[in-house]
């Protein structure tokens, strides 16, 4: 997908947002956020952005696995840019390895398209046993007994999957023949066969977590006594459910999601609109806005821009 229409996508996205807010602002009453509430929201900010840093950090490793190596701060912009490419992209999911692969292509001599794809299929894992994880210690029992119930059922089969996932991604070589083979001859030499040891799961469970704290973070500032599982759940269930229909991000159905799954919780539709919005602005169009940065800095650095230089 070309850069024009990336920026085409964000643009349109934007707007519709801006203009959802807009309606939310004039039909809600929203409580203004001064002093500690607004410290909150900034808190929740940097939990986010911390959340990226150890994202990178699993995709380091999973480099280190296949021999090679970049640094730190490397991988944190492949994070960034893998996590815009998500955001902006419908089904943006399935080419966040690429994108992070790209990220770093002129800092290693390998593809790291395995790593990539070790590293958001072990997010996915841990969403999935977060997501059952939480609902079953902490189940609903609010304002949707349906939807309540529903979710209650399903837990255990996303908790095992989840399992299953994760410690299923240390044969991701030997599961490699069943891709295409136009994928497989990209990213055969860079699979990584390599057990989620304590090392992947400090990334992994530090990258979960502070992206739930932020979201418990903006409740808080809100006056929206949510606790912790509350919070994982709210968060792991609305990031499975915005990715499953291919929008970008899972722009407006992660909203939903997350809206759906609060009121199971007891919480009003009316009061969780707006901390929805503001979690949204902090999860969703702040890593964009910075992947942008990384990607078009990795750009300028890069070997082609370096060429294109050259050749004016």
């Amino acid at each position: 997908m070309s850069p024009k229409r990336v920026l085409t996508i964000a643009a349109i996205a934007l707007v519709i947002y801006a203009g959802f807010a807009y309606w939310v602002v004039t039909n809600f009453e929203i409580p203004p956020l001064r002093g500690a509430a607004l410290a909150l929201v900034v808190l929740a900010a940097l939990c986010q952005i911390a959340a990226k840093w150890f994202f990178g950090l699993l995709f380091k490793e999973s480099i280190q696995e296949i021999g090679s190596d970049v640094r730190a701060w490397s991988a944190f912009k492949a994070a960034l840019v893998g996590a815009g490419v998500a955001r902006l992209i419908p089904a943006g999911g399935a080419i966040t390895p690429v994108a992070m692969s790209w990220t770093v292509r002129d800092e290693v001599d390998v593809s790291t398209a395995g790593p990539g794809i070790r590293t958001v299929l072990l997010n996915y894992a841990g969403l999935l046993i977060m997501a059952g994880g939480a609902v079953l210690i902490d189940r609903p029992s609010g304002t949707l007994p349906l939807f309540s119930v529903s979710i209650i059922v399903i837990a255990p089969i996303v908790l095992l999957i989840g399992v299953l996932v994760m410690f299923g991604s240390g044969r991701l070589g030997s599961i490699a023949r069943y891709l295409p083979e136009f994928i497989l001859k990209k990213v055969n030499t860079s699979m990584v066969n390599h057990l989620p040891g304590w090392e992947s799961q400090i990334y992994i469970w530090a990258r979960l977590a502070l992206e739930a704290a932020a979201l418990w973070l903006v409740m808080m500032a809100f006056n929206i006594d949510i606790n912790g599982w509350e919070a994982l759940a709210v968060y792991a269930v609305s990031q499975l459910v915005g990715g499953l229909p291919g929008t970008p991000g899972g722009l407006g159905v992660t909203e939903v999601g997350m809206g759906f799954v609060l009121a199971a919780y007891g919480f009003p539709a009316g009061t969780t609109v707006a901390p929805i919005l503001v979690y949204r602005v902090v999860s969703y169009w702040l890593p964009a806005a910075l992947s942008f940065l990384a990607g078009g800095t990795t750009f300028l650095r890069s070997d082609e821009a370096k060429a294109a230089a050259e050749a004016d």
